[in-house]
């Protein structure tokens, strides 16, 4: 099973994941984009956010 993966190292905290997929990620206290849930919204939202982020940073990652 795949689920979202940011690289924090790469991301720019735009918060447009957040904005597209809020019950996937959220921004944490610290200021970081944060993985909540690796399925809250479908698929298919998550491929839109993967398409919309601006640092390239999300992407899909298998599970173990």
């Amino acid at each position: 099973m795949k689920t979202a993966d940011v690289d924090l190292s790469r991301c720019s905290m735009c918060g447009i994941c957040v904005d597209l997929c809020p019950m996937t990620f959220k921004i944490n206290d610290a200021g970081y984009i944060e993985v909540i849930h690796p399925h809250g919204e479908s698929e298919e939202d998550i491929n839109e956010a993967i398409r919309n982020c601006r640092s390239e940073c999300i992407s899909w990652k298998e599970s173990q």
